[in-house]
Parts: structure tokens; sequence; C-alpha cells
């Protein structure tokens, strides 16, 4: 039940986090304010790790899997991600790229070898339904940005799953703060120095929404540690459509129909998760 309630809160946390990077990218590229975000999480990380890294051991496998969900997670799923943007209407690649839940509930039993629990299985059809039923417009754009959405997905349903190792062997703040910082330094290559010093971009993009990432990421790999990722990556994957509930309350964005079917079906969605299992 924590690690529910704590993985919806981090869907909550990333949608304030998407509202301040929207009015944080107007006048940057998306890598500059991803460069910003990135910076000020991995600065909120730091006192936590500093206090914990004194006792965190190492070994060659644990730092192994720690770069490689990095680079899954921050660098491949990402750039996928912006690549399915640039090729197919948002209310395609969106969805899309929501259906990672679904691959994390039957990769884990491939992986860890779990048993598929059908509330777990059911609950994050429920969520891409959801996303879909509010940003699926009938758009019609290029082939291969599906292509890419999927591959972001994919690429992001590994790195969660590599979370559930990495908190059995170190920290929250040392997961978080090494993946970050790894991909801080991939960053760095692809950044537009000029737009590095942009006022909005640092206040909105990197203070702002680098807080969000912070408290939301922190408390995401809490709940994968308290409960592992096939029980709690479905709410944390509604973050889409408290995007749209937050857009309509902040940006006086207009409340439609889509968007109250689909608060609905995320309701249900996690509802299922806390009911005991149907088979």
């Amino acid at each position: 039940m924590l690690g529910v309630i704590l993985s919806l809160v981090s869907a909550i946390c990333w949608a304030f986090n998407g509202i301040a990077y929207k009015k944080g990218v107007q006048r940057v590229s998306v890598f500059t304010a991803n460069f910003h975000r990135t910076l000020f999480a991995t600065l909120y990380f730091l006192p936590f790790t500093v206090l914990e890294l004194p006792e965190t051991t190492f070994d060659m496998q644990t730092a192994l899997i720690l770069i490689i969900s990095a680079i899954l997670s921050f660098y491949i799923g990402d750039l996928s991600y912006f690549a399915s943007l640039k090729r197919s209407p948002v209310s395609i690649a969106l969805p899309a790229s929501s259906t990672y839940p679904v691959y994390v509930v039957l990769l884990s039993t491939v992986i860890y070898g779990e048993r598929l629990s059908v509330n777990a299985l059911i609950s994050a059809i429920l969520v891409v339904l959801a996303v879909y039923i509010i940003y699926g417009s009938g758009e019609k754009g290029e082939t291969s940005g599906v292509f890419y959405a999927l591959l972001a997905a994919f690429s992001w349903a590994l790195a969660i799953l590599t979370l559930d190792f990495l908190t059995d062997r170190l920290p929250v703040s040392v997961v978080a703060f090494v993946r970050l910082l790894f991909c801080l330094v991939l960053l760095t290559f692809t950044v537009k120095k000029d737009e590095v010093l942009n006022r909005e971009s640092v206040i909105f993009s990197g203070a702002i929404g680098g807080f969000f990432s912070f408290i939301g990421i922190m408390l995401f790999i809490t709940a994968i540690k308290i409960s592992n990722s096939w029980n709690v990556v479905q709410p944390s994957s509604s973050s889409p459509v408290f995007a749209a509930i937050f857009s309509a309350v902040f940006l006086k964005e207009k409340i439609s129909l889509r968007l109250l079917v689909g608060i609905s079906v995320v309701i249900l969605a996690i509802l299922l998760l806390l009911l005991p299992p149907l088979l």
C-alpha cells in the first residue's frame, strides 16, 4: 500500500515538473532544458549522498548495472522519446511511450522469475488506456515516430527493472545521484553553450523542475525498494493524466470529457493494485 502511494505521489511531482519544464523550454533547446533539470536534481541529491556514501560499497557488477541503468533511462529512453515527438504528434507519441508499465510487468517474469500478477497487468493496461483516452485524437504520424516511442518505453522498462537489483545493494539517494550524475556528463556534450545561462530555463527547468524531479525520483525509487517495481510502476506512469489535470487548473486549458474519463480509468487502475489478487 505504501509503495503504491509513494509511486502515485511521484507521478504528481513529475506532472508538476512537466509544467515547469514546458515554461523553461520555450526559448532553449530540449537538451539545454534537460541539462538544467538534471543539474539541479543532481545537486538536490548531493547532501543525502554525501551522508550515505561513506558507508556504501560498490562491486564491479553493481557499478556496471548503475551505468547501464542510467544509459537506458536518461539517454536511450529519453532521446528515443524526443525522437518520437519530432516524428509524430503528442497524441501518438505519449500513449505509445506510456506502455512501459506493461513491459515492466511482463519482463519481471523473465528477469526475476516473478509470478505474473493479473491485477498488476490489468492495472498497467488501464493506465496506458487512460493516457490514450486523454491524448489519442486520431492524428496520423510517421511510423518511425511510433517505433521510437515504443523503443523509449522498452528502454525505460529495462531501466526500472534494474532498480530492484540496485536498491537491494545501495541506498536510494546513492542510486539516484550516480544515475543522474552519469546522465549529466552525457548531457554536457549536447547542451548548447550559448543557452546555459538562460534565466527562464535555469529557474523553471532547473530550480523548479529539478526540485520536482528530485522528489519524484526519490519517492519512486523508495517505492521500488519497499515493494518491487512490477507492483508499483503503474501509478507512476499516470503522470500524463495529472499533467492534463494541472494544465487545466494552472494553465487554464479546457477540461474535456476525455480528461474526466481518463481520470476515472486511472482511479480504477490504482484500486486494482490495492485489491486482493483476482487469480
